[in-house]
């Protein structure tokens, strides 16, 4: 039986060991914290949205950025102290902006997306996974026409592939989501998207960690990886502090670190932190909480009902490997709470909320690695960016498929590490 190790047991690294296991590799997850989805996947937006599959480096990104130097409001922001470190990334970040590559990894985001998707409904449904999923769909809302132009043409982009998506006004907004009555006054429609779905990522990874234990999988935690050992040009062993576990293939997995781990193999991976914070309140007392995540693009948020729960997302800060919650970053998801539900931001204990921030993986050119390396039996599935939850299943399936030389459902060229 061939042995895989798996470097990292976050949303991309417990999907791919699974599929792995179901494969029947023998399968060893090695993860540097203490469980399971304890980094990027611990408490992120909760959306499943192929809807959003556009990358964040979008035609004109670049004025967003130089106007966010100085603004801590901003919501995509850039810290000029990092602007060293990122000079070579965000040339390609930026070069990739034009019309013709950002429609393409749109298009190519999607594919996967919806492919992800349908993996994640069948494994919830063969599997009986309780992570509180929803599926009333997600709604992004807007305060001008002028604003709906650039989503409706994504919208429009995608819909000849399989994307529904219906355009609201705002009585239409209104009678989707009751709870968004308070400012109804202050919109001016919205575009609203059946097919997404949300639910707790983490709760995710620990169930599905479950089931992977139970087809003899092995996780390992507290296990920092030291080095990914070749011998002969080929992968022989992954080596800890105190260990070393023998490999046929490896998968790195380990979001902004990946790139770390493959600079030793001379494979150069364009992938830099995307910081993100949440917030998370207590709805169960509340009354006629929100139904449905709700997107609002001119404030970079979401705010999405997870069971008893609201979880408040937003902004995309490049900050370097910085975890701090600085207070000004977070009082901007109280401030997008506000905008959307002025009545229940008033209701609930501010000093209750559970406060979070992690690093997304983000590639320069909007798209995630998946698949082999140039180094025989190394195999990457990171860069993920805002879409780590949405493209988890789906990537590990495609990966899964890959190593053990199915024929994939999906063309795997557009991700392919080596691109």
């Amino acid at each position: 039986m061939q042995r895989i190790v798996v470097i990292g047991a976050g949303l991309a690294g417990i999907t791919t060991a699974f599929e792995l296991a179901q494969r029947g590799y023998e399968v060893v997850v090695l993860e540097a914290r203490e469980g399971v989805a304890r980094g990027t996947s611990f408490a992120n937006g909760g959306l499943l949205t192929p809807s959003m599959a556009d990358p964040w480096n979008f035609p004109g990104v670049h004025k967003l950025l130089a106007a966010s130097l100085f603004d801590s409001t901003s919501p995509m922001k850039l810290h000029v102290r990092v602007i060293p470190s990122f000079f070579t990334w965000g040339l390609r970040f930026l070069r990739n902006s034009a019309p013709t590559h950002y429609h393409r990894a749109t298009i190519a985001n999607f594919r996967l997306a919806r492919y992800s998707l349908d993996r994640t409904r069948d494994m919830r449904e063969r599997l009986r996974l309780e992570y509180d999923a929803t599926n009333p769909g997600t709604m992004k809302i807007f305060r001008s026409s002028a604003a709906i132009t650039r989503p409706l043409a994504v919208a429009r982009l995608l819909e000849p592939l399989g994307l529904n998506f219906k355009l609201l006004n705002c009585d239409e907004v209104l009678a989707l989501e009751p709870a968004l009555r308070p400012i109804g006054s202050h919109l001016a429609g919205g575009l609203f998207f059946p097919d997404d779905e949300a639910g707790d990522a983490r709760k995710f990874c620990e169930a599905v960690s479950d089931r992977f234990r139970q087809s003899g999988g092995t996780l390992r935690f507290q296990t920092p990886v030291s080095r990914i050992a070749l011998r002969g040009g080929k992968v022989h062993s992954v080596e800890t502090r105190d260990s070393v576990y023998p490999a046929d293939a490896v998968v790195v997995a380990a979001g902004t670190m990946t790139p770390n781990l493959m600079r030793p193999l001379s494979i150069s991976l364009p992938i830099r932190a995307a910081k993100g914070y949440t917030i998370t309140i207590d709805a169960s007392q509340l009354v006629g909480r929100p139904i449905m995540p709700i997107v609002d693009d001119a404030l970079h948020g979401a705010v999405a009902p997870l069971g008893a729960r609201l979880r408040v997302a937003g902004t995309a800060e490049f900050a370097g490997e910085d975890k701090s919650l600085p207070p000004a970053r977070v009082e901007n998801l109280f401030r997008l709470l506000d905008e959307l539900y002025p009545e229940i931001a008033r209701k609930i204990d501010r000093a209750r909320a559970q406060l979070w921030t992690g690093l997304r993986p983000m590639s320069a050119d909007g798209l995630p690695f998946i698949g082999e390396t140039r180094v025989s039996g190394v195999y990457v599935n990171s860069g993920h960016g805002h879409l780590g939850w949405t493209l988890a299943a789906g990537s590990a399936y495609l990966l899964a498929d890959l190593i053990s030389n199915r024929s994939p459902a999906m063309d795997p060229a557009p991700y392919t590490p080596t691109r």
